[in-house]
């Protein structure tokens, strides 16, 4: 499965071009392509790849031609362009669709799309992919869609006869969808329309179906998948309609339908009152980067040493946090040996500490940082020991590591799904940075009526390039994808501006970076109702919070994130070895653990290691300052209804 993903990322890599490499360019009544070619510098053979539509170089009076914007532009080697003429009815969103390419990718290559809307006169250059021996079978999803048209990417040695068999078509057929192919051979990277047949005997809706995936190898059969997975054959032929027409394969990726509940319970908070079951002593190892030799060889410089180490104070921070939970475990009778490992934030060294004793304890916290954290938990990954990363998304993935922060990815699908459930007539606006590209792909592939906003000078925002896309009469949705500080202060006050001029306006981000607590003000972004997901619901801590009122009480002051980070950590951690046996089997809950500010809900993904933590705040400012906690249940959890 990796490899099928990494195949549709390189390809989708190559097939991406900059948006300002190409424009369109008008042929005057007195020039040829030889003429335009020496005009913008660029040799005849490129110029006729870009307008596949030309066909007379020198009849090109009045044509719209694309261009390349610098001197000695070459088109890669492996892109064909292909002029497609646009049908009545036909959208960019749907032609993507057909041809599984991006909606901008059908943009840049036809830049006067950025300009204009498509109309059905037009004739477009649809990239194609000069396909290899080596490359792998896309259309693997493609044929387990529910689409009764779609398109078909013939790859190496693949023939007519084969290809009809995947679909259930004749090759008779085939040839009446795609005119052309009865004369002569099909071509690698050529695509092919397939229009399935009309399965009458299927009623039964699918919609709105939970589904786990798998890679089917050589030793899965129909009967045993039906039996693991607990579905029906027929479930799985409707979930999988290839396998109507050529059975299965090796390599496919199947739709398994999940039962309903597994929808409910992920957004229901479990709690462990009077489940506990294990109450003998928990031994657990934390290790934290304490650099405690530099203490000892110098104690005159130990208090600049703490001042200075900013990874110190957060150390020492969450160790408060931890001996916290520990406290309030013994009141529910859970008794801790807590052994404390410097790790000196130095791989080597905690590779020497390492040795047999740590594969009896029930857990290792830490290390904070990834160069440890993977020696440790590599170290004891036969061995089972759960290894929990408290504050870093790590860049590995082993079957004992437990992420117990969320991943960006997860905190962008829950604020897509939002707008997705809530979105009716509303207006939806993006801006994003250079580096924020590729999550507004994922926007406009959900939202295909998405207006993206576009800055006339690239390092200054303006009032004027936010205009033309927001609606003075209706609802609009702005969705702010920036780690870009002047650009978000500058789109924070404009859209302030503008609802000061009576627009309607509500501000989205997928990451709350921290500038917004620093830079942004907080009355701007609770008069633009602010939403945004986020590992934790710091925003929400109030002085009744009896946790706070504990630390306030013993330190005299408040406790910043990283006191009640490892509070919540830990106590999770201890609650769940006095429920299960083991933290792996603890996962089996039903349901999310929350407690001073986190909340936690560990799941294995499909097709990677260990466990994430995909448990998320939805938080939205209100009016007065005040912010609230969305109730995920209420639209995420539609579905299960």
């Amino acid at each position: 499965m990796k490899k099928f993903l990494l195949s549709i990322f390189l390809l989708l890599s190559i097939l991406s071009l900059n948006a300002q490499d190409l424009r369109t360019y008008e042929a005057t009544a007195n020039e040829d392509l030889e003429d335009i070619a020496s005009k913008f510098q660029v040799d005849l053979t490129t110029l006729k790849k870009l307008n596949p539509n030309v066909l007379n170089e020198r009849n090109i009076s009045n044509s719209l031609l694309v261009v390349p914007t610098r001197p000695n532009f070459k088109l890669n080697p492996r892109i064909q362009l292909i002029a497609y003429d646009v049908s009545p009815k036909e959208t960019l969103y749907s032609i993507s669709k057909s041809y599984n390419l991006k909606v901008n990718d059908l943009r840049t290559y036809n830049p006067f799309l950025y300009e204009r809307e498509l109309d059905y006169n037009d004739v477009i250059r649809i990239p194609t992919y000069e396909l290899k021996d080596k490359d792998l079978d896309i259309n693997q999803s493609i044929k387990n869609s529910d689409f009764g048209t779609l398109k078909h990417l013939v790859l190496p040695k693949e023939t007519k006869y084969g290809i009809s068999r995947k679909y259930g078509l004749t090759v008779e057929k085939l040839e009446d969808l795609n005119p052309g192919i009865d004369e002569k051979e099909i071509q690698p990277g050529q695509f092919l329309t397939i229009e399935r047949p009309i399965d009458t005997t299927q009623t039964k809706s699918i919609k709105n179906q939970n589904y786990a995936f798998l890679e089917v190898d050589a030793g899965n059969s129909i009967q045993s998948i039906s039996q693991n997975y607990d579905v029906t054959e027929e479930e799985l032929r409707e979930s999988n309609p290839s396998l109507r027409f050529e059975g299965i394969s090796e390599g496919l990726i199947l739709k398994i339908p999940q039962i309903e509940k597994i929808n409910y319970s992920k957004y229901t908070e479990f709690t462990f009152d009077g489940k506990l079951n294990y109450f003998d002593t928990k031994n657990i190892a934390l290790m934290l980067p304490l650099n405690l030799e530099r203490t000892e060889i110098d104690s005159i410089s130990s208090k600049s040493l703490l001042k200075d180490s900013n990874l110190l104070k957060i150390s020492l921070d969450f160790y408060e946090g931890i001996q916290m939970a520990i406290d309030s475990a013994r009141n529910k009778g859970i008794r801790v040996n807590l052994e404390v490992y410097d790790t000196r934030n130095n791989p080597a060294y905690v590779r020497g500490q390492l040795n047999e004793n740590f594969k009896n304890y029930q857990a290792v916290v830490g290390p904070l940082l990834d160069p440890s954290l993977k020696v440790v938990a590599n170290y004891l990954k036969n061995d089972g020991v759960p290894v929990i990363s408290p504050l870093v998304n790590p860049k590995f993935e082993f079957q004992n590591l437990f992420n117990t922060l969320p991943k960006d990815e997860e905190m962008q699908e829950v604020l897509i799904t939002y707008l997705q459930k809530k979105h009716t007539n509303e207006n939806l606006v993006i801006l994003t940075d250079s580096i924020s590209k590729s999550i507004q792909r994922k926007y406009t592939h959900t939202f295909p009526g998405l207006k993206v906003v576009r800055q006339v000078d690239s390092d200054y925002l303006q009032r004027s390039d936010l205009r033309p896309k927001l609606d003075s009469l209706g609802t609009n949705w702005f969705i702010l994808e920036t780690e870009n500080l002047g650009l978000a202060e500058s789109a924070v006050s404009f859209l302030r501006s503008f609802q000061r001029d009576s627009f309607d306006i509500t501000l989205f981000t997928s990451k709350r970076n921290s500038f917004y607590d620093d830079e942004i003000s907080n009355y701007y972004l609770s008069d633009l109702n602010f939403t945004f997901p986020s590992i934790s619901k710091t925003q929400l801590l109030t002085t009744e919070d009896s946790h706070s009122n504990a630390f306030v009480n013993k330190y005299g002051v408040y406790p910043n994130r990283y006191v009640m980070r490892g509070y919540d950590v830990m106590m999770d951690l201890l609650l769940r070895l006095a429920y299960a046996k083991t933290l792996q089997a603890s996962t089996e809950i039903e349901g999310f653990t929350e407690y001073a500010e986190n909340k936690f809900n560990y799941v294995q993904k499909d097709f990677t290691l260990g466990y994430e933590n995909d448990a998320i705040y939805l938080l939205q400012y209100q009016k007065g300052l005040e912010v609230k906690a969305l109730d995920l249940a209420e639209f995420l959890g539609l579905d299960a209804e």
